[in-house]
């Protein structure tokens, strides 16, 4: 009677060890850049995926509002990009955001993202990326259309020009990586 009191509880814990197939994925940091004293983090990592590498942009959380107020409050959703399965289209990619800096304010580019907690998924909607001036500042407009409002962030020209720089560094170091 011990001996099937200690077995029962061990072959359920077996078999709840062997039923966990769902691994949690992982973002593998290659460069990041944190804007208004960390209240923002633009971020550049690679999550593998059955042994093939997805780079992806991370802007941050959004804000919710129209062309003219954003307001900030949910702490939880970023706002993903994907760059590509390798480094080099993953700075291609950067490089043609990056580009709309050098051209006229509310030119704008079309892009696939999705808005998630913690990880991208495979919901994906189109993101626009407009190059707006206000005053001195030169930024970049990340943003979604949902139900008539918007939800967008902005990342000014000096930050993802570091983050371009910091991903050039990476390469540099790990060039065998592709």
């Amino acid at each position: 009677m011990k001996k099937l009191l200690f077995l029962i509880p061990l072959l359920v814990w077996s078999v709840a060890a062997t039923a966990q197939e769902k691994k949690i994925p992982q973002r593998l940091q290659l460069a990041e850049v944190e804007i208004n004293d960390g209240a923002v983090s633009l971020e550049v990592f690679n999550m593998p995926k059955d042994s093939v590498n997805n780079y992806y942009l991370s802007v941050g959380t959004l804000g919710i509002g129209d062309d003219v107020i954003q307001i900030n409050f949910d702490p939880l959703f970023e706002l993903f990009i994907p760059l590509g399965e390798t480094l080099t289209d993953a700075m291609i990619a950067l490089q043609q955001m990056q580009g709309l800096y050098k051209t006229s304010p509310g030119t704008f580019m079309e892009v696939q993202g999705c808005l998630a907690p913690a990880f991208p998924n495979d919901k994906l909607e189109p993101v626009k990326v407009t190059y707006r001036r206000f005053l001195v500042s030169k930024l970049l407009e990340f943003s979604v259309q949902r139900e008539g409002y918007i939800r967008a962030t902005h990342i000014p020209k000096t930050d993802f020009g570091a983050l371009v720089t910091s991903m050039k560094l990476y390469r540099k170091i790990h060039p065998n990586e592709l």
